[in-house]
């Protein structure tokens, strides 16, 4: 896999990936760094969509936010 390959995160609509994040553990907290979350996308069907941990800093201060890098179709066979 490409480093910059993300599937099909670019078919997948801001309030799906924001749905999906909602589903996901406080970032401050998390000990799994690179979640996973499936989901139904209405004109997509299942999908995985993968997330990585960020932080944002700011002198002293940490912000922890996670950041969709990955989509991709689930097919069940």
């Amino acid at each position: 896999m490409d480093k910059d390959d993300n599937g099909i995160l670019g078919q997948i609509h801001g309030e799906a990936i924001a749905h999906a994040t909602n589903a996901l553990p406080d970032p401050a907290t998390a000990t799994n760094l690179n979640p996973s979350v499936l989901i139904t996308v209405e004109h997509v069907g299942r999908v995985r969509i993968r997330f990585v941990r960020k932080q944002a800093r700011h002198n002293k201060h940490r912000h922890y936010f996670w950041s969709a890098v990955r989509a991709e179709r689930v097919t069940t066979e």
